[in-house]
């Protein structure tokens, strides 16, 4: 088998088999119940999935021969640097979602909204806030001159990032130094919190003064009222539906 083959196998058995097990182990066993939201959540699994795969490999033969680094003779492994230059930018543009009012309604909004932290709850994004995760794949990607095999797995590891983060179980804390725990990124989703742990990758939030690590996250409180949740479409529509509610920013 193949290690792009592998990767997508793996990836998608760990998403079930995760899901399977913060249903039989929730960190958290009281939180809202909205109707379908396992099946929504698998749905868009399903559209991040296509999105992560076959925007690279579509796009970066485009871009053939444009690079700063040659990485093309790593093969699949490349796609392990593109992963860290991809989690640096992604620091950045998502530090900026949550400091500009703007940012905030174009779309990252709508994934902040949602009043449970879960497995389904990972891929409950905005269209723009998707472009966004792809485009900084794929810039990462022609940097550092991957192939469109790599660009493609690199896409597929960071929604491994994005659902383990939601995971609804509890982790050991050493673990918040390889990579952003779900209690720290409870701790991100924080109601009317925009200042803490924005890097897929912990260096990040190390480096530029948001890392926090916390033993537990039990009662800390996410998303919106659901008279605001209820107002999806407006979310998607780009209004913002929280503006009322002022927020702690850095």
């Amino acid at each position: 088998m193949s290690l792009d083959t592998l990767v997508l196998v793996a990836l998608v058995g760990s998403f079930f088999a995760f899901m399977a097990v913060e249903a039989l182990v929730p960190a958290r066993r009281a939180m809202p119940q909205i109707r379908y939201w396992r099946l929504i959540g698998i749905a868009g699994f399903a559209v991040s999935m296509a999105v992560n795969v076959l925007a690279p490999l579509a796009i970066l033969p485009l871009f053939a021969g444009i690079h700063a680094l040659d990485l093309s003779g790593w093969g699949g492994w490349a796609a392990l640097p593109v992963i860290v230059l991809t989690t640096f930018f992604t620091y950045w543009s998502h530090r900026i979602q949550h400091r500009f009012d703007v940012l905030w309604r174009m779309g990252h909004q709508l994934h902040h909204g949602v009043a449970r932290i879960d497995i389904a709850s990972a891929f409950i994004f905005h269209p723009v806030d998707v472009f966004i995760q792809v485009f900084w794949t794929l810039l990462a990607s022609v940097l550092l001159g991957v192939s469109p095999v790599a660009g493609a797995i690199a896409g597929v590891l960071g929604a491994w990032i994005a659902f383990y983060q939601h995971w609804n179980i509890d982790t050991p804390r050493w673990t918040n130094w390889i990579i952003q725990r779900p209690e720290a990124h409870m701790l991100h989703h924080e109601y009317n919190v925009h200042a803490r742990n924005f890097g897929d990758m912990p260096v990040w939030d190390m480096l530029f003064g948001t890392y926090v690590n916390p033993a537990r996250a039990d009662d800390i409180r996410v998303g919106f009222e659901p008279e605001r949740m209820r107002r999806w479409l407006a979310m998607v529509a780009m209004i913002d539906v929280s503006s009322d509610l002022g927020r702690e920013r850095l």
